[in-house]
């Protein structure tokens, strides 16, 4: 038991900068908060969080564009209505094909 003690000290001894270099790189690159991994992690957060951001912008300028065709024409009124909400004339009938 105490040899095996005295050849680690020796090897730790001998390689002293080798292994304060691997502990330092283990130390920054993973094990603290702002690590090299803890970073990547957070970069690929803020990526998602950008598509969703773009996804959002996409869909609210959609949504501006057809209240503002809504409130200047009536028969968009008709159109939304006819397309989102199946609502139909009296004297006609209306097919729904759904795809699988």
């Amino acid at each position: 038991m105490r040899k095996s003690i005295r050849d680690f000290w020796h090897f730790i001894s001998k390689h002293a900068y080798a292994v304060t270099i691997l502990i330092f790189v283990v130390v920054v690159g993973f094990l603290d908060p702002n690590s090299y991994y803890h970073r990547y992690l957070q970069h690929e957060e803020v990526v998602h969080l950008q598509d969703e951001i773009s996804n959002y912008q996409s869909m609210y300028d959609r949504d501006t564009k057809t209240l503002k065709e809504l409130e200047a024409n009536p028969r968009a009124i008709e159109k939304v209505a006819r397309e989102r909400y199946f609502m139909k004339k009296p004297n006609e009938d209306i097919y729904v094909f759904k795809e699988q």
